[in-house]
């Protein structure tokens, strides 16, 4: 029965209508909250799979910008006053951007560059013509190439890293050379070898195609670093090599 017949009472009529009739309409609202909120879900984990990705470059760049902003307001609020000629300057090369004195992560075999923020470990004599060994070994730090010299021998010493912190088809990648992109020329870059300090200076810069593998080639005579990383971030369709001669090398 659905609903009461109308009764009519002192001239005044009432209708009755069984409750029953609304329960419907009321499971039909809940199964559409449910549906909607299952479909904000469903976009919610589209739009992080599209977004996630771009997240390790985003909290790269933002962080090299905030570096560099805040050296740059430090430098305005705080000029340095220049030292008269007689005062000799002391380099030091392990000075972060910020300030900051920079402890290696080790002093066996690493690698700073303290403009973008780079102190990681190095891989010695890893096969660059080896994926298997060379992907092994970026995953730990960046990757010294077995065909070059090492710092302490007159040739060029040769690192390579990866350039991007993920991968859309593999995994995770340990991005140390992201921001090589970002370096200038006179940047110096610095290696610790067997606990003696290289410290080098930046000269060129320079975009090659992956067939040209002329610089894999070891290269005697002149102590110089090259570092490799692949160009732009995260694709592999060229190379970007960073070349910087030795300056100065010091026993702590």
């Amino acid at each position: 029965m659905l609903s009461y017949p109308f009764m009519q009472q002192s001239d005044v009529i009432y209708i009755y209508q069984d409750s029953s009739l609304r329960q419907p309409a009321d499971r039909t609202i809940k199964s559409f909250g449910w549906l909607r909120k299952i479909g904000l879900l469903f976009i919610a984990l589209s739009l992080g799979g599209i977004t996630g990705p771009f997240i390790p470059t985003i909290r790269l760049e933002s962080g090299y910008y905030v570096s560099q902003t805040k050296v740059a307001l430090a430098a305005q609020n705080d000029p340095v006053n220049a030292l008269p000629p007689s005062v000799p300057i002391i380099f030091n090369p392990l000075i972060a951007e910020d300030g900051k004195i920079i402890e290696p992560v080790n002093k066996d075999f690493s690698l700073i560059i303290p403009k973008i923020g780079v102190n990681a470990p190095i891989i010695p004599a890893v096969n660059p013509a080896n994926p298997k060994e060379y992907d092994e070994a970026l995953l730990k730090g960046v990757a010294h190439a077995s065909t070059s010299f090492f710092p302490n021998e007159d040739g060029t010493v040769y690192l390579f890293s990866h350039s991007t912190s993920y991968d859309w088809f593999v995994k995770d990648l340990n991005a140390v050379f992201y921001l090589l992109k970002n370096l200038k020329e006179g940047d110096t870059i610095v290696i610790y070898y067997k606990s003696k300090q290289y410290t080098y200076r930046l000269t060129d810069k320079r975009i090659v195609a992956p067939t040209e593998i002329s610089y894999l080639a070891p290269q005697g005579g002149k102590k110089r670093l090259m570092l490799q990383t692949c160009w732009p971030p995260g694709s592999t369709e060229e190379r970007l090599l960073i070349f910087a001669d030795l300056i100065d090398s010091s026993t702590l």
